[in-house]
C-alpha cells in the first residue's frame, strides 16, 4: 500500500506544472543560440503576465514575445506500437482528443503515428475535427518496433509545412526507440533548426524517460510522466496550463562570438537572471559564420596575396638582373620579334573565337544574340559572349559566397551573372539608338545642304561620315563601305535601319526608296525629312513630359512592395518568415507578382502614347 502511494505521488508530481513545484516567479527554461545572432529564450511566467527581456542591462533589441499556448502549429505524435495495444492506446487517444478539443488557438494541427515506422496521418490544411476523426480511427501496429526518433523528424517536417510561426510537438510514447533510421542527435538537430518546442509524455513505467527528457530540454520543452495510463487526461490538462505560462522570447543580440551575455527576464514583480557565453568558431552553437569572416576564406585571401607578392618580387628581381644596355635596346632590337609574337597570340585567340562562333551557330537564339551585339556598337564578337558570361557568373557567385549567401541565393546570383553580358549589350544598344535619333535631324539637314550645293548623295553621306560624330558617322561609314563592295545603296541603308532599330530612321529609308522610284528634288526631300523628324521628336518629348507622372507612379507602385518586403525582412525576419517559408506565403507571393505584372502592363498601356 505504501509503495502504491509513493508511485501515485510521483505521478502527480510529474504531471503538475512548474508553478506547483516552484514559486510563481518567472523562470528561464532554455536559451537557443543555434540561429545566432537570433537568440530564443524560453521562459515561464505567472499566468496572465507577459515577461520582458533585458540583455546586459538594456532592453533586448527587436524583442518578440510569443506565448506557446497561442502556438500557430501543433502536432500530436502518438505511439501506436504493439506495446500500446488495448487500454493504453484507447486512453491515449481519448486524452489526446480531449486536449485537441480544448486547444482552440492553434491555427494548424496535425497527427503523426509511429510504430515500426513513423507515418504522418494528416495534411497541412486539415481542420481539428478531421485530425480528431483520424485520431479516433488510429489502430495499433501489428509489427514490432518503435520509431521514436523518426517520429520527431516526421513531425518537424509536418510542422514546417503547416506554419512558420510558433511550433509545438506533443510526443507520447510508452517505450524506447527501436528501429529508427534517424539518430537521437539528428532528431534534436531537426527540431532545433525548425524552432520546434517538444513536450514529451512518458506513459507507463517502461518509457525511456531519460531520452525523452533530453529531447524536451534541448528544445525548450518539458517531460511529463504518467505511470498509469488513466492519468493521461490529467497530464494533457497540466500540459495545457504549462503552455499558457510559457513564452518564447526572440531577439537579435548585440553580442559577438565569445562575448558574455547577462540575460534578465522580468514579469513586473519578479525577475530571474542567467549569464552565458556566446560560443565562437564555425562549429559552435552560434551558427554558421559567413565565409567572408571564416578562417578558410582568410587563408585563401592571404595565400593569393602572398602569390601576387611573390610574382611581383620575381619580376622585379628578373628586371634588376637584366643589364641596363639590354633594357635600353630591347624596344628597338626586339620590336619585330615582339610584333610576331603578338600576331601569333592574336591568331591563336582568333582561332578560339572562330571555333566558339561555329559551335554557337547551331544554337537557337544565336541570330538574336548577334543582332544585339551588332546593335550595341561595342567591339566584341559573338564568340566573346560565352566567356564573358562565365567570367561574370564566376565573379558574382564567388562574391555572394564570400559574403555568406546560401546555396540557393548563390545559384540565383550565378544565373544572373550568366545573363549579365546580354543585359549590358542590350542597354548599350538602346542608348546607342537613342543617340542616333538625336543626331538624325542634323544629319538630314547636313545632307540636304550638300545636295543643294550640287554634290551627289554619296558625296553628302561621305561628308557626314568623315566630319560627323558617332554613332551616325560610324553607321554611314559602314553603309558607304558596303556600297563600294557592290551592295546597292538602298539595301545598305535598310541594313542600317535593322541594326539601329530606330522608327525615325525607318521612316527616312522608306521616303528615300519612294523618291528613288518616283523622282523629284532630293534636297527638298531631305529638308522635309529633317523638319518632320525634328517635329516627331519634339512631340515625343512633350508626350513623355505629360506622362511622366503616370510613369513615375507605375515605377513607385511596382518597386514599393519589394522595398517594403526587404525592409520588413531586415527589421523582423521572423515576422516575414511565414511569407517566405509556408505554402500559403508562396501562393500569396505568386498572386502579388501576377497582380503587379497585370497592373504594370495596364499602366504601361495607359502612359504609352503612340505618335
Amino acid at each position: 500500500m505504501r509503495t502504491a502511494c509513493v508511485a501515485l505521488l510521483a505521478a502527480v508530481a510529474l504531471a503538475l506544472p512548474a508553478s506547483a513545484l516552484a514559486s510563481s516567479s518567472v523562470q528561464i527554461r532554455h536559451v537557443d543560440l543555434s540561429s545566432f545572432p537570433l537568440v530564443r529564450v524560453t521562459a515561464l511566467a505567472p499566468a496572465g503576465t507577459k515577461p520582458t527581456l533585458f540583455e546586459n542591462g538594456h532592453g533586448a533589441p527587436f524583442l518578440r514575445a510569443r506565448q506557446l499556448g497561442s502556438a500557430e502549429a501543433l502536432v500530436l505524435a502518438v505511439d501506436n506500437s504493439e506495446s500500446m495495444r488495448g487500454a493504453p492506446l484507447r486512453e491515449a487517444k481519448r486524452a489526446a482528443e480531449q486536449f485537441l478539443g480544448q486547444e482552440l488557438r492553434a491555427s494548424g494541427t496535425g497527427l503523426v503515428a509511429f510504430g515500426h515506422v513513423a507515418l504522418p496521418l494528416t495534411r497541412g490544411g486539415e481542420s481539428k475535427a478531421d485530425v480528431a476523426a483520424t485520431l479516433r480511427q488510429l489502430a495499433p501496429d501489428t509489427q514490432p518496433g518503435t520509431s521514436l526518433y523518426d517520429a520527431v523528424v516526421a513531425s518537424v517536417s509536418r510542422l514546417e509545412r503547416i506554419s512558420a510561426g510558433t511550433r509545438i510537438l506533443v510526443l507520447l510514447t510508452d517505450g524506447r526507440d527501436k528501429g529508427s533510421a534517424a539518430s537521437l542527435q539528428q532528431a534534436i538537430t531537426a527540431a532545433q533548426r525548425a524552432n520546434v518546442v517538444v513536450y514529451a509524455i512518458a506513459a507507463g513505467g517502461r518509457a525511456d524517460s531519460t531520452t525523452l527528457a533530453t529531447i524536451a530540454s534541448s528544445t525548450g520543452g518539458r517531460l511529463f510522466g504518467a505511470h498509469d495510463v488513466s492519468q493521461l487526461r490529467g497530464v494533457y490538462a497540466a500540459l495545457g496550463r504549462e503552455l499558457d505560462r510559457t513564452w518564447q522570447l526572440s531577439y537579435l543580440t548585440q553580442g559577438r562570438p565569445g562575448d558574455s551575455l547577462a540575460l534578465v527576464v522580468r514579469d513586473g514583480e519578479s525577475k530571474t537572471a542567467l549569464r552565458l557565453t556566446v560560443p565562437g568558431g564555425n562549429g559552435g552553437a552560434a551558427g554558421p559564420i559567413p565565409a567572408a569572416h571564416s578562417s578558410t576564406t582568410a587563408a585563401v585571401i592571404v595565400g593569393l596575396a602572398a602569390l601576387l607578392l611573390a610574382l611581383a618580387g620575381a619580376s622585379l628581381i628578373r628586371r634588376r638582373r637584366t643589364p641596363q644596355i639590354s633594357r635600353l635596346l630591347s624596344p628597338h632590337v626586339g620590336r619585330q620579334a615582339q610584333a610576331e609574337a603578338k600576331r601569333a597570340e592574336s591568331a591563336r585567340f582568333a582561332g578560339l573565337l572562330t571555333w566558339t562562333e561555329e559551335a554557337m551557330g547551331d544554337l537557337p537564339g544565336s541570330g538574336r544574340l548577334e543582332h544585339v551585339l551588332e546593335r550595341s556598337g561595342l567591339k566584341f564578337r559573338i564568340g566573346h559572349f560565352p566567356y564573358l558570361a562565365l567570367a561574370a557568373a564566376f565573379v558574382l557567385a564567388a562574391l555572394a559566397t564570400a559574403l555568406g549567401a546560401g546555396p540557393k541565393l548563390a545559384l540565383l546570383v550565378l544565373l544572373l551573372g550568366l545573363a549579365l553580358p546580354y543585359v549590358v549589350f542590350s542597354v548599350a544598344g538602346t542608348r546607342r539608338a537613342k543617340a542616333f535619333d538625336r543626331q538624325l535631324p542634323d544629319v538630314l539637314a547636313t545632307v540636304a545642304s550638300s545636295l543643294r550645293a550640287g554634290h551627289g548623295l554619296r558625296t553628302a553621306l561621305r561628308a557626314v561620315a568623315e566630319d560627323g560624330s558617332p554613332p551616325a558617322s560610324e553607321e554611314l561609314r559602314r553603309v558607304l563601305g558596303e556600297e563600294r563592295l557592290g551592295r546597292p545603296l538602298d539595301e545598305a541603308i535598310g541594313a542600317m535601319c535593322e541594326r539601329i532599330g530606330s522608327e525615325d530612321l525607318e521612316y527616312v529609308a522608306t521616303a528615300i526608296n519612294v523618291q528613288s522610284q518616283t523622282g523629284g528634288s532630293l534636297a527638298m526631300l531631305f529638308d522635309t525629312l529633317s523638319e518632320t523628324v525634328r517635329e516627331r521628336q519634339r512631340h515625343a518629348r512633350k508626350v513623355r513630359a505629360l506622362t511622366s507622372m503616370g510613369r513615375m507612379s507605375a515605377v513607385m507602385l511596382i518597386c514599393l512592395p519589394f522595398g517594403l518586403a526587404a525592409l520588413m525582412t531586415l527589421i523582423s525576419p521572423s515576422y516575414m518568415a511565414p511569407f517566405y517559408k509556408t505554402s500559403t506565403g508562396h501562393i500569396l507571393i505568386g498572386f502579388c507578382l501576377a497582380s503587379m505584372t497585370l497592373g504594370g502592363l495596364l499602366l504601361k498601356r495607359i502612359v504609352n502614347v503612340r505618335y
